[in-house]
């Protein structure tokens, strides 16, 4: 009874104070440690003790139920990545470059109450520019050791009043896939984090099928000038079907950019799309054609292994995107197809997986300030292959092989080639 009655105590103690287990961690060690000393609780008993109190406010965090600290503190999670990458590019009849290149990401989550996230991240960005590039947070290793330049990665509040809507607003990280699926980064370069506001209406728990649908406002510009602001509304619908060990995922989406022939180009532009007039006051650039209406689509299937199977491969995949812009006569649409297998995502040590993608898209089917960058500088007017491998080292850390050979689709014939070696690191 008396050890019982010791052990109660110790329950009681180490439920108080342990609320707060970074701050009091080593008191509650010392106590539980005199309490093995005196012979009241075995060492074995005492390890126990300690596990088991720490696995319950580690529950109690996790849910934000631990009376101890707010709610939003217990759900706070810091995220963040480095990646170590050297890169060779080459064009025919040019010369080859050589790069050390380095990404760094931290950032933050947390929810105020149970229908509110807010997030905000930062990131590197290049030592030689004074401009912000939309479509890249490497850092290069150049000018004898200088640091490089922190900027605004993402910084957003998400809005979930229910389990079929959601509202987001700012500028968006990883979260913009929810607002708005696709399969490659044939027009979205996987840095872009969009800006502006979105909404994602999800009706699989209402309809048979799952049903989702998205929209949304983007900011391009501003302007204390203009009378107009260049932006771009889309709307997007799409549905899952998931017949086991399939799943396939189809959406159509159109987009509207607005005000972009009042003589003012999107910022990061590469040399794709056609442009007129002089860059003169008289003359200002203008986009040639109208990017007013814009159809696309995008679809997916993934057949997964099932689990007991001793197959190496355990998820294979195809994917693909469609785009078209309706004002021009030519050189006005764009696709890519490509080919997954492996392992779902590359997370401990063993996992791995292999894609093959190939890309068109002309001159003017679709911005030249969005597509990935890595494949011809970002421009249209290309087609190319994509081969990549990613291969787990070790938990959250992985080798990734990234190749690209491609060329213009119109005119002199200069293909490239890009080899990407990258160490990634995530905590």
């Amino acid at each position: 009874m008396r050890k019982g009655l010791w052990a109660s105590m110790v329950l009681l103690g180490v439920a108080l104070i342990g609320g707060m287990p970074v701050v009091h961690a080593g008191e509650v060690d010392l106590l539980v440690q005199k309490l093995v000393e005196k012979g009241v609780l075995s060492s074995n008993e005492g390890q126990i003790l300690l596990d088991e109190t720490k696995q319950d406010v580690a529950k109690q965090n996790a849910k934000g139920t631990n009376d101890a600290l707010p709610a939003w503190v217990q759900t706070t999670k810091i995220k963040g990545d480095v990646r170590l990458r050297y890169q060779t590019q080459q064009r025919e009849a040019g010369t080859t470059r050589n790069r050390g290149r380095i990404r760094y990401r931290l950032g933050f989550e947390t929810k105020p109450n149970d229908q509110v996230l807010v997030g905000a991240g930062l990131s590197g960005a290049e030592k030689s520019s004074t401009v912000d590039d939309a479509r890249s947070t490497n850092t290069t290793m150049m000018n004898t050791f200088d640091r490089g330049p922190i900027r605004l990665d993402y910084a957003y509040a998400e809005y979930k009043p229910n389990s079929e809507l959601r509202l987001i607003g700012g500028k968006y990280n990883g979260l913009s896939k929810d607002y708005l699926w696709y399969t490659t980064d044939m027009m979205w370069d996987s840095d872009i984090n969009q800006e502006g506001a979105s909404a994602h209406v999800d009706l699989k728990d209402v309809l048979a099928g799952d049903v989702f649908f998205n929209s949304g406002y983007w900011v391009l510009g501003e302007s204390s000038t203009a009378a107009s602001d260049l932006g771009m509304y889309y709307g997007q619908a799409g549905m899952v079907f998931s017949p086991d060990p399939v799943q396939i995922k189809l959406a159509g989406t159109f987009y509207s950019f607005i005000n972009d022939d009042t003589g003012t180009l999107l910022s990061g532009r590469a040399s794709g799309n056609t442009i007129t007039g002089a860059g003169t006051v008289l003359s200002p650039y203008k986009y040639a054609y109208d990017f007013g209406k814009i159809l696309a689509g995008s679809a997916e299937a993934i057949y997964s292994f099932p689990a007991e199977t001793s197959s190496p491969i355990k998820m294979a995949g195809v994917f693909g995107d469609y785009v078209l812009n309706t004002d021009p006569s030519k050189d006005k649409a764009g696709y890519a197809a490509g080919v997954k297998f492996g392992y779902p995502k590359v997370a401990v040590k063993g996992d791995w997986q292999f894609k093959y993608q190939y890309v068109q898209l002309a001159k003017d089917a679709w911005y030249d300030s969005l597509p990935d960058s890595d494949r011809y500088s970002g421009n249209t007017n290309i087609k190319g292959n994509e081969l990549l491998l990613d291969i787990g080292l070790a938990k959250n850390v992985s080798l990734g092989l990234d190749y690209y050979r491609s060329d213009v689709l119109r005119g002199t014939k200069l293909p490239e080639s890009v080899f990407q070696a990258d160490i990634n690191m995530k905590f």
